[in-house]
């Protein structure tokens, strides 16, 4: 009876969903579900130097398709209040809605038209006096870019500013 029990134990633990894996990067770590993975860039535009991307994706198995991307964008200030900014970003948009305050962020869904990733993104825009948070998630088939953006921590006073946690 306790080796019955013991195989059921051992059963059910191989039959849980896998566990998010935390991986840390300059400014933030996130929870990554099976699957994803997180590559960071800072100073990715001639005109600045300060600007910081990092771009989670998820691949199918081949590992050549996009079935996912999560982009975070920590950026200089703007002059613009952070509604502002996501009225800006919605406008260069197709299909956008309207952007509404939800939480910290001003929310808005549309489709980029500049990203390699065609797919409808749920953009996420906070900017205090210092900095300008852009989180886009594009994750169609709901693969975990959730996950990744509930899970998204700072690791330095910039970010946990501008990204409220």
């Amino acid at each position: 009876m306790a080796r019955l029990a013991i195989l059921f134990l051992l059963f059910l633990g191989l039959a849980s969903p896998a566990q998010a894996r935390i991986k840390t990067f300059t400014h933030f770590s996130a929870d990554l579900p099976d699957g994803w993975d997180g590559e960071e860039n800072a100073g990715f535009t001639k005109e600045k130097g300060n600007e910081y991307m990092l771009v989670f994706k998820r691949h199918d198995d081949t590992g050549e398709n996009i079935k996912g991307v999560v982009s975070v964008f920590l950026l200089p200030p703007l002059h613009d209040s952070p509604a502002e900014i996501a009225g800006k970003l919605a406008r260069m948009q197709e299909n956008s809605t309207t952007p509404y305050q939800s939480g910290n962020f001003w929310t808005f869904s549309g489709e980029p038209r500049t990203q390699g990733f065609k797919a409808p993104a749920v953009t996420r825009v906070n900017a205090t006096p210092r900095h300008v948070l852009i989180i886009i998630v594009q994750d169609p088939e709901q693969l975990g870019g959730d996950t990744i953006f509930a899970g998204l921590r700072s690791l330095t006073p910039e970010g946990r500013e501008v990204l409220g946690r």
